[in-house]
């Protein structure tokens, strides 16, 4: 499973684009570019933090989340007729990002477009560090093990201070950290 996993995203509020563009779009390789959340953005990530907010009882703590990640992915993999996880990991995904942001300083969210498309990832201002908790996210969901949220709250924060603090990008860490595109 590739490490990158695009997600649709909110535009300008009214479209979730495909992750391969509109239809008959040329495929072109792009250099990835990072910008500050847009309105639309911010608001599909608000939704996201409300949602799971409200299911954890108003507790965002890692350990309140990963027990509601650990509860749900087990409902869904229990049903016969699974519907669509894509809500589920964006909700997650998110909330994964904000529990990093907290325990790592500079960590923020960012939209990265490139040739494939645009999806929310964390980046810190030195330019050293690039996480795809959304990603990280849809690529677990369905086969992630009990506790493995938590862990990997854990994991991530730790792994993104070490590599802050030694000042070296480490690549294809646990939440989808790589160094940026040189």
């Amino acid at each position: 499973m590739p490490l990158f996993r695009r997600t649709p995203r909110p535009t300008d509020g009214s479209v979730v684009p495909t992750p391969h563009g509109p239809a008959g779009a040329e495929h072109v390789d792009a250099e990835p570019v990072l910008a500050s959340l847009n309105a639309a953005e911010l608001v599909w990530t608000a939704q996201q933090r409300a949602l799971v907010e409200e299911l954890c009882d108003g507790s965002l703590d890692a350990q309140a989340v990963g027990d509601l990640f650990d509860r749900v992915q087990a409902t869904w993999r229990a049903t016969d007729d699974r519907p669509d996880p894509e809500p589920l990991v964006n909700a997650f995904g998110v909330a994964l990002g904000d529990l990093l942001v907290q325990r790592v300083p500079g960590l923020a969210w960012a939209s990265r477009t490139d040739g494939s498309g645009t999806q929310l990832v964390l980046t810190h201002p030195t330019g050293g560090l690039l996480l795809f908790p959304i990603t990280a996210v849809g690529d677990e969901w369905g086969a992630a093990p009990e506790r493995w949220f938590v862990a990997t709250v854990h994991r991530s924060a730790g792994t993104a201070l070490a590599t802050l603090a030694a000042g070296q990008p480490e690549a294809g860490t646990p939440a989808g950290t790589e160094a940026p595109p040189a």
